[in-house]
């Protein structure tokens, strides 16, 4: 059964499976960025377990998307998230998340890991998805080329980095004017939360899904649960790992 596949009812889940929290606070008023480049890089995340529904071999993948502006110039560019759906599916709410900006200095340069992926998705119309894997794609948008290079490591469910894989992205020549999102406020406490995949889904075998909290986003735990450490990382908050992901446990 496809991960991806359940993205035609995560509509439905909206309505289904959410935490009631207090509600999102008005949109912010938008800017556009002209744009000439386009870069897609593929992602795929293992966020809150470790993949298991069929589409890729049982293990843990991350990826980091690595941008670095070869100009002379500060720039500023855009990106969004596009999960790729099962082919054939209606599109979902969250097929493709709003763009934000990223402003790159001279010769600088910016990463994009996992968990700064899935923080795409929180909120959208008020909704925020704790997503146990992620797959799709990394959009970027520039007015001047860039590098755009792709880092991937996968292993087994306990173990240290098995597989790593650098890709660097080609550009495309398209030329856009794109809208920053009305970006949503993001502060602790506002939107409704949904797991993707559903809880009680084949993609969490026997377990139940495992909800992120914390790490540099600083997302937040529903009421009633408090975020602590996740032990099956190699980050360690009494040893420097300021941006540690945590896990949300019952108080």
């Amino acid at each position: 059964m496809r991960m991806m596949g359940f993205l035609s009812a995560l509509m439905g889940l909206c309505g289904l499976l959410v935490i009631p929290v207090s509600q999102a606070e008005p949109m912010k008023p938008s800017k556009t960025i002209k744009t000439e480049y386009q870069y897609a890089a593929k992602v795929a995340c293992s966020l809150l377990l470790p993949h298991q529904d069929g589409t890729l071999a049982r293990g843990t993948y991350r990826t980091t998307v690595n941008i670095h502006n070869p100009s002379d110039k500060k720039i500023s560019i855009a990106a969004k998230v596009a999960l790729a759906a099962q082919f054939g599916s209606e599109p979902g709410p969250f097929d493709v998340t709003p763009f934000k900006e990223a402003v790159i200095q001279p010769d600088g340069a910016v990463g994009v890991n996992c968990f700064d992926i899935a923080n795409y998705f929180c909120p959208i119309d008020g909704v925020c998805v704790d997503f146990a894997f992620l797959e799709g794609f990394l959009v970027v948008k520039s007015p001047v080329p860039l590098d755009v290079v792709g880092v991937y490591t996968a292993r087994h469910t306990d173990g240290e980095v098995e597989s790593i894989d650098v890709d660097a992205v080609a550009p495309h020549k398209v030329r856009e004017t794109v809208s920053i999102g009305a970006a949503e406020s993001g502060k602790r406490g506002t939107g409704k939360r949904v797991d993707y995949p559903p809880k009680g889904s084949s993609a969490y075998g026997e377990k139940e899904p495992k909800q992120m909290c914390g790490g540099i986003a600083g997302f937040p735990c529903p009421e009633g649960k408090k975020c602590v450490d996740d032990p099956s990382d190699n980050c360690d908050p009494a040893r420097g790992g300021a941006d540690c992901s945590g896990l949300c446990v019952k108080q």
